[in-house]
C-alpha cells in the first residue's frame, strides 16, 4: 500500500498511473509517418502519458505484441488546443510504438468517448466507466472550457476556478431551487419505490455541499461540516463565502420571497468576514488575495419548528504567517492592512498618531514600495473604509478603534529601529528619532526599550546574568518582538469577532441553550515549492490529518456504494498514511526531535536532521541524499515527495519572546499590546457543554503543555509545532464528532485567465487534493463499472450465437430480469479465460450489480482487446471488398482516361490548324486596323489640337472680359457705396454740427437770460425811483397851484353878472393876467418836457421788455399810446388850466395802471424765471443720456473687442478668426456712422425699415451654432 509514496511501481487499477516522474514513456521504436484512413477505421481511444502534457489522447492502430502497441498521436497547435474529438482538429498525426510493460496491467487508459470519438462529458465523474487521472483530467477541461466550474466526484465536489463571476451561478434563483430540491421538497421527487437521489436533478455546485449540511442538520439534528482546501489562488476564500451566503438563504425558511436579510446577527456573520481578509490576507505571486491563515467557522444554528436558525458564529484561526510581517517577496506585499492603513485619509492618520501624517509605504522597512494600490477592483483607500465599517459592525470604534491602529503602527515602527556595533559582542540603537517615536507610540520610556533590544537577562536557578547581544539578534529580537505584536492582535480580533457573532453573547431566543453547527474549514492545501520551510512542513503536516480523514470517509462510502448494489465487500486496500504520520508526530519523529532541540541551549537545525536521519533510516517516508546539504532532508507524503529545507527551524519552531520584551510591553499604554501577548484564546466565552472524555483530554494536554513551560525563563516554553498539534488534534476531534462534505478547489492556470488549464499543474492538483487517491479506492476492489445496457450495447457482438441472446428474445421474463441475466451470461462466456481459483473457491472477472457490472483489475481491457480483434476480423472482409472496389475503380478510371486521352489528342491537332488559320486572320485584321487607327489618331490630334487653341482663346478672351468687368464693378461698387455713405456722413456731420451750434446757443441763451434778468431788476429799481420822484413833484405843483385855482373857482361862482361881463371880463382877465400865465406855462412846459423825457426813457425801458416778450410788448404800446395822448394834453394845459388839472388827474389813473402793469410784468418775469429753470433742467438731462450713451457705446466696443480677442486665441480656422474681425471693423464704422441718427432715436425717433440697428447680437448670430 506504501508503493506511490517510496517510489516504487504504482500500481493504479484500470489504468490508474501515476508514473510521471519515472521518465518518458514516448519511446519511438518505429519511424514517424502518416496514418492513412483504413488503420484509423481500426483505432481505439486510450490515454498516453508525456512529460510536458501530462496526459494525450491517442489512437490504438496496431498491437505488435501483448507488451507493444503503436499508436497514432495527433499533433495540436498548442496544450489547450489539445482535446478529445478523435484527431479531428489536429494539424497532423504521427505514430509511435509504445511500450506498454510501464502501464499498470500493461494496457493504457481508455477514453470516455461515444462512436463519434468525442468526448462525453459527464457531471459526475463517478459515472465516466473509465475513471482515472486522464480521465478526470480532460473531463474537467472540458467544462472548464464550457464556463461550467463545478463538477461532482461521488460526494466530492471539485471547483475549478474560472476567473470570471457567473451571476446566474448565483443568483437568488439558484439559492431556491437548490434549497427546494435538496432541503424542503425532496419528499416528493418521485412516486416510484427506487429511492432517487435529489443531486441527480440538479447540476454540480457547491450549494449542495451547503443545503446538504443545512438539511443533515435540520433532520437528524447531527453536526456538519464543509472543508474547503487548494492552493493559493484556487478560490478558497471565495468559496466560503458563497457557502455562507447560501446557508445565510437557507436557514431563512422556504417562504423566504426576496434576497435581501433583515436579521441583524446574519448580517454581522457575513460582514465581519472582510476582517479577517484585512488582517490575514495578501498578495501574493500566485494569489492577489490569498489567505495565509487557516480559518475554521463554525455556524451555530438554533432548532426551531421546521428550520434552524442561524443564531451566531465563531471563528478559529490558523497557522497565521507572522514570517510575512517583516519579510516578503519583492514582488509580493505584506498583509492587507498596513497598505489600507497608510492610504488612510491625512486627518484619520493624524489623530491615530502625530508622526504618521504624511507616511506611505516606503516610509516603513516592513512594508516597503509595491507596483499595485488596487485589489479585485477597489483601492486600498476604498477598503480602508471598508474595514472601518465592519469594525464598528463588530463594536471595533473610537477609542478601542484608536489603540488598534496604534497597536498596528508599533508593528510598523519597529522596522524602522536599526542597531549598530559598539564592540563585537555588543550593539546599540543607531536610529534614536525611530525609537523616540516607537517610546512616544507605545508609552515606554526609550531607554527600557533600548536596554530591552539590545541587553537580555537570563535567570538561571537563584542568579540573573546580562547577556550583551549583537547587531544582528537586536534585529531580530525587534523583527521577533513586531510578528509577535501582530499575531497576538490578530488574536485578539478574532475574539473581538467572536464576542460579536457568537450566539451565547447576541441569541436571545435560546440563551443557554445548545446549538447546532455547521463548520466551513478554509484551510491551506498540500505545498511544494523549490524551497520549502518550515511552514511548508507544518500546512503538508496538516494536510496529512486531513488526508487521513477523508481517505476514511471515502471508504466509508465505497462500502455504501456496494452495499446498495448488493455485492459482497471484500478486502479492499488502499494507500493509507499512517507511516507518515508516524514519521511526524511519532515519538521517534520529526516533532520530537525539533522540540528537543528547541529545548537545548545550543540546539541547531544540522543537529535536527542528522538525529532526525539517524532515528528514520529505514522508514521509507524519509529521504535525503548523500549530496544534499546538512539542513535538507525530504518526505514522501501521500501527494508525492517534497524536500525541506531545515534552516531557522529551531528559531521557527521556539517563537519564545524574550521576558524583557514582554517586560516593556506590560507597560505599554497601548492595552492590546499590554494585555493580550499572553493570550493565546480565540474565544472569550465557553461554546456548549463538552463531553467528560474530551474535557479530560484537554487538561491532559494542558498539564503536559504547563509541565513544558519553566516559570520566569525565556530558555523554554511551548514549541510552534507543539500549539499547532494542539490545535490541529482539536480541529481533528470537532471534525470526527461532524458529518463532513469535501470540496476541492482547483487552480487550472498560473495565468489568472478564463478557459486555459494547464496540464501538468491541475493533476498535481488533483493529486495533492486527494481526488486520485479517493478514485484509487473507490475502484481498489473493482476499477471499471459499466450499467447493464452498456455491456449489451459494447459486447453482445463478441457471441452472436450465444445464450444470452435467447434470454433477450424470451418475452415470459421481466425487461430488468431479462437483461440482468443476458448480461451475466455475456460476461461469464466472454471472461472464462480471466476466472482464477484460490482456496477451491472460482472467483470471476465480473460481480454483477443491481444496476451495473463491475469488473476487476483488467476485466474491462481485455473485453476491450477481445473486441478490438473481433472488430478487426470484420475489418478484413471489409477491407477485401474496399480493396477490390477500389482496383475496380482504378480500371474503370484508367480505361475511361485512354479514351479521353485519344479524344483530347484529335481534338488537340484540329485545334491547332484552327488557331493558325485564325492567327493569320488575326494579323491582316491587325494590320488593317492599324492603318485604319492611324488615320483615325492623325484626325483626332489635330482635332484636339484646334480644340485646345481654341479653349485657350476662349479662356483668355473670358479673363480679359472678366477682368474689365470686374474693375467696372468694383468701380461702380466704390461709387455706389460712397454715394450711399456720402449723404450719411453728411447728415451726421451736420448733425453733429447742429448740435454743437445748439450747445453754443443755449450757452448764449444762459447768458442773455442772466444779464436781461439783471438789466430788469435794475430798470425797475430805476424806474420805481424815477416814478416816486415825479410823483412828489407833481403833488408839490399841485400844492403850490391851488390858491390860483381858488381864485379862479370864486371869480366864476358870482350868478349876478350878465354873461358878457363875465365873458369880457374874464378875456380882459385873460389878456390882463396872459403875462404871468405865460410864465407859469413856461414852468410848466419844462415840467412837462421833463415828464416826457422821464416818460420816454421809461418807454424805451418798457420797449426793451416788450421786445422780450409779446405780452409786454402789446403793454408797452398801450403805454406810449397814453403818454402820447399825456403830451398833448399837456400841450393844450395852456389854453386851460382846467383841461390841465383834468389831463393831471387822467395822468395819475394812467400811472397806477402803469404801476400795476409793471407788477404784472414782474408775474411774467417770474413765469420766465421758471421757464429758464426747466429748460436748464432738461438741458441737463440731455447732458446726461448723452454721456451715458458714449459710456453705453464705449462698454459695447470694449466686449466687442473681448468677443474677437476670445475667438482670436481659441478657434483653430483662421478663416473663421478673420471674418470675425472683419464683422467687427464693420459694426464699428457702423456705430460711427450712426452716431447722428442715435439723437434722433433717443429723441423717440426710431429707425427706419432702411437703417441699421447696432447690436453685436445680430453680428453674431451666423456664428450661433
Amino acid at each position: 500500500s506504501n508503493q506511490m509514496r517510496r517510489g516504487g511501481p504504482n500500481d493504479m487499477n484500470g489504468g490508474m498511473d501515476q508514473t510521471l516522474n519515472s521518465g518518458s514513456v514516448l519511446e519511438e521504436t518505429s519511424p514517424t509517418k502518416d496514418v492513412s484512413t483504413h488503420e484509423l477505421k481500426t483505432a481505439n481511444h486510450v490515454y498516453l502519458l508525456d512529460p510536458v502534457d501530462s496526459w494525450i489522447p491517442c489512437q490504438v492502430v496496431e498491437r505488435k505484441s501483448s507488451t507493444e502497441v503503436v499508436v497514432s498521436i495527433p499533433q495540436y497547435r498548442n496544450q489547450q488546443a489539445i482535446k478529445c474529438d478523435g484527431g479531428r482538429s489536429a494539424l497532423r498525426k504521427k505514430n509511435k510504438t509504445i511500450d506498454l510493460t510501464k502501464y499498470s496491467n500493461q494496457a493504457l487508459p481508455l477514453q470516455n468517448v461515444d462512436e463519434d470519438g468525442r468526448l462525453k462529458q459527464v457531471e459526475d465523474m463517478v459515472d465516466l466507466p473509465y475513471l482515472h487521472e486522464a480521465a478526470i483530467l480532460y473531463n474537467l477541461k472540458e467544462r472548464h472550457i464550457k464556463s461550467l466550474p463545478y463538477t461532482r466526484t461521488g460526494d466530492i465536489v471539485l471547483a475549478c476556478n474560472p476567473y470570471q463571476w457567473f451571476h446566474n451561478l448565483y443568483s437568488w434563483k439558484q439559492h431556491l431551487e437548490y434549497a427546494n430540491v435538496l432541503v424542503w421538497n425532496d419528499a416528493s421527487l418521485g412516486s416510484s419505490d427506487v429511492a432517487v437521489d435529489p443531486r441527480t436533478l440538479l447540476k454540480p455546485h457547491v450549494y449542495e455541499a451547503s443545503c446538504l449540511a443545512y438539511k443533515g442538520l435540520l433532520r437528524n439534528g447531527e453536526d456538519q461540516s464543509i472543508l474547503v482546501s487548494g492552493e493559493s489562488g484556487a478560490g478558497k476564500t471565495e468559496t466560503v463565502k458563497i457557502l455562507l451566503g447560501d446557508l445565510a438563504s437557507v436557514q431563512r425558511g422556504p417562504n423566504a420571497k426576496s434576497e435581501a436579510n433583515n436579521n441583524g446577527i446574519v448580517q454581522r456573520v457575513l460582514d465581519s468576514n472582510p476582517l479577517l481578509e484585512a488582517f490575514g490576507n495578501a498578495q501574493t505571486l500566485r494569489n492577489d488575495n490569498s489567505s495565509r491563515f487557516g480559518k475554521f467557522l463554525q455556524l451555530q444554528f438554533d432548532h426551531q419548528p421546521g428550520k434552524c436558525v442561524l443564531a451566531g458564529s465563531k471563528c478559529e484561526v490558523y497557522l497565521l504567517e507572522k514570517s510575512r510581517v517583516t519579510l516578503h517577496h519583492p514582488e509580493e506585499r505584506t498583509y492587507h492592512v498596513f497598505y489600507q492603513l497608510l492610504a488612510a485619509p491625512e486627518d484619520v492618520k493624524r489623530e491615530i498618531w502625530e508622526d504618521f501624517q504624511d507616511t506611505d509605504a516606503e516610509s516603513f522597512d516592513y512594508v516597503g514600495w509595491s507596483e499595485t494600490d488596487t485589489i479585485e477592483g477597489k483601492t486600498d483607500a476604498e477598503r480602508f473604509q471598508m474595514t472601518v465599517d465592519a469594525l464598528k459592525l463588530v463594536g471595533i470604534e473610537s477609542e478601542t478603534l484608536l489603540t488598534l491602529w496604534r497597536a498596528i503602527c508599533t508593528v510598523l515602527q519597529l522596522g524602522n529601529l536599526e542597531f549598530e556595533p559598539t564592540s563585537d559582542d555588543e550593539c546599540r540603537v543607531s536610529s534614536i528619532d525611530e525609537l523616540d517615536d516607537l517610546s512616544s507610540l507605545m508609552g515606554v520610556p526609550a531607554s527600557d526599550l533600548s536596554r530591552a533590544f539590545t541587553i537580555r537577562n537570563v535567570k538561571a536557578k537563584s542568579e540573573n546574568f546580562q547577556v550583551f547581544m549583537t547587531a544582528e539578534k537586536a534585529q531580530e529580537s525587534a523583527d521577533a518582538f513586531a510578528k509577535e505584536i501582530y499575531a497576538k492582535t490578530f488574536l485578539w480580533l478574532v475574539r473581538s469577532i467572536n464576542d460579536a457573532t457568537c450566539a451565547e453573547k447576541n441569541y436571545k431566543h435560546n440563551k443557554g441553550g445548545d446549538f447546532g453547527i455547521i463548520g466551513l474549514l478554509d484551510i491551506f492545501g498540500f505545498e511544494s515549492f523549490e524551497v520549502n520551510r518550515f511552514e511548508q512542513l507544518c500546512i503538508n503536516y496538516a494536510n496529512e490529518k486531513l488526508q487521513q480523514k477523508f481517505t476514511q470517509d471515502i471508504f466509508s462510502s465505497v462500502q455504501e456504494e456496494y452495499e446498495a448494489e448488493g455485492i459482497e465487500l471484500e478486502e479492499i486496500t488502499y494507500d493509507d498514511n499512517t507511516d507518515v504520520l508516524d514519521l511526524v508526530e511519532g515519538k521517534m519523529g520529526l516533532l520530537a526531535f525539533l522540540n528537543e532541540e528547541c529545548m537545548r541551549p545550543k540546539g541547531s537545525d544540522k543537529a535536527f536532521v542528522f538525529k532526525a536521519q539517524a532515528s528514520n533510516m529505514s522508514n521509507p517516508c524519509f529521504f535525503r541524499d548523500k549530496h544534499a546539504p546538512d539542513c535538507e532532508f525530504g518526505i514522501r507524503h501521500y501527494a508525492g515527495a517534497v524536500v525541506y529545507d531545515a534552516t531557522n527551524f529551531v528559531v521557527k519552531n521556539s517563537d519564545t519572546l524574550p521576558s524583557d520584551l514582554l517586560q516593556c510591553a506590560a507597560m505599554s499604554t497601548n492595552h492590546i499590546i499590554a494585555n493580550e501577548l499572553n493570550n493565546d484564546s480565540m474565544t472569550s466565552t465557553r461554546s456548549r457543554p463538552e463531553p467528560k472524555k474530551q474535557r479530560r483530554k484537554q487538561r491532559t494536554s494542558l498539564l503536559s503543555s504547563k509541565q513544558m513551560t519553566r516559570k520566569n525563563s525565556n530558555i523554554a516554553a511551548e514549541t510552534v509545532w507543539t500549539k499547532f498539534r494542539s490545535q490541529l488534534g482539536r480541529l481533528m476531534d470537532s471534525l470526527s464528532s461532524t458529518q463532513t462534505r469535501y470540496i476541492r478547489c482547483i487552480k487550472p492556470n498560473t495565468k489568472k485567465s478564463s478557459f486555459i488549464m494547464e496540464h501538468e499543474a491541475t493533476v498535481n492538483q488533483l493529486r495533492y487534493a486527494g481526488v486520485v487517491a479517493a478514485v484509487t479506492i473507490s475502484r481498489s476492489a473493482f476499477p471499471n463499472r459499466l450499467e447493464h445496457l452498456v455491456v449489451l450495447e459494447k459486447f453482445k457482438s463478441l457471441f452472436p450465437k450465444g445464450n444470452h441472446i435467447k434470454v433477450l428474445n424470451d418475452q415470459h421474463l421481466d425487461p430488468e430480469e431479462r437483461i440482468f441475466s443476458a448480461v451475466e451470461i455475456l460476461l461469464t462466456i466472454a471472461l472464462k479465460k480471466m476466472e482464477m481459483e484460490r482456496d477451491n473457491t472460482v472467483f470471476r472477472a465480473f460481480v454483477m450489480g443491481k444496476s451495473r457490472a463491475y469488473f476487476r483489475a483488467g476485466a474491462l481491457e481485455f473485453l476491450e482487446g477481445e473486441r478490438l480483434r473481433y472488430l478487426g476480423d470484420f475489418a478484413i472482409v471489409l477491407q477485401t471488398k474496399a480493396r477490390s472496389f477500389i482496383v475496380r475503380s482504378k480500371y474503370l478510371k484508367f480505361k475511361q482516361a485512354t479514351v479521353s486521352l485519344q479524344s483530347n489528342y484529335r481534338r488537340r491537332m484540329d485545334q491547332k490548324e484552327y488557331h493558325t488559320a485564325r492567327n493569320c486572320l488575326i494579323k491582316i485584321q491587325c494590320w488593317y486596323r492599324i492603318l485604319c487607327a492611324s488615320r483615325t489618331i492623325v484626325h483626332l490630334r489635330r482635332k484636339k489640337s484646334a480644340t485646345i487653341i481654341q479653349s485657350n482663346w476662349r479662356s483668355y478672351r473670358d479673363n480679359r472680359r472678366f477682368g474689365t468687368i470686374k474693375r467696372c464693378a468694383v468701380v461702380i461698387q466704390t461709387m455706389m457705396r460712397g454715394a450711399i455713405q456720402r449723404p450719411k456722413y453728411r447728415e451726421s456731420l451736420l448733425n453733429k454740427r447742429e448740435e454743437a451750434k445748439l450747445e453754443n446757443q443755449l450757452v448764449a441763451l444762459q447768458r442773455k437770460l442772466e444779464e436781461a434778468e439783471a438789466k430788469r431788476m435794475e430798470a425797475e429799481k430805476r424806474a420805481e425811483a424815477k416814478v416816486s420822484a415825479a410823483v412828489e413833484q407833481y403833488k408839490e405843483e399841485q400844492e403850490n397851484q391851488a390858491p390860483l385855482s381858488s381864485a379862479v373857482v370864486a371869480e366864476g361862482s358870482n350868478p349876478e353878472k350878465p354873461t358878457e361881463q363875465s365873458g369880457v371880463h374874464g378875456a380882459t382877465e385873460a389878456i390882463a393876467g396872459s403875462g404871468s400865465i405865460d410864465e407859469e406855462s413856461v414852468e410848466q412846459q419844462k415840467l412837462m418836457d421833463e415828464s416826457g423825457r422821464m416818460l420816454e426813457y421809461l418807454r424805451k425801458e418798457v420797449f426793451k421788455l416788450r421786445s422780450q416778450n409779446q405780452q409786454l410788448r402789446t403793454d408797452f404800446d398801450l403805454l406810449k399810446d397814453n403818454n402820447q395822448r399825456l403830451m398833448d394834453a399837456n400841450a393844450s394845459a395852456g389854453a386851460s388850466f382846467a383841461a390841465l388839472n383834468q389831463h393831471a388827474k387822467q395822468l395819475s389813473k394812467e400811472n397806477a395802471q402803469l404801476v400795476s402793469e409793471v407788477s404784472s410784468t414782474k408775474a411774467q418775469m417770474q413765469k420766465i424765471h421758471v421757464l429758464q429753470t426747466e429748460l436748464k433742467e432738461e438741458l441737463r438731462m440731455k447732458q446726461l443720456s448723452y454721456v451715458s450713451e458714449v459710456q453705453s457705446r464705449f462698454q459695447y466696443q470694449k466686449a466687442l473687442q473681448k468677443v474677437a480677442d476670445l475667438i482670436e486665441a481659441s478657434c483653430r480656422d483662421y478663416r473663421l478668426v478673420q471674418q470675425v474681425l472683419e464683422i467687427t471693423d464693420e459694426v464699428e464704422m457702423e456705430h460711427m456712422t450712426a452716431g447722428g441718427n442715435n439723437t434722433s432715436h433717443e429723441n423717440g425717433n426710431e429707425p427706419g425699415p432702411g437703417e441699421p440697428r447696432s447690436s453685436i447680437f445680430s453680428y453674431l448670430n451666423p456664428f450661433s451654432s
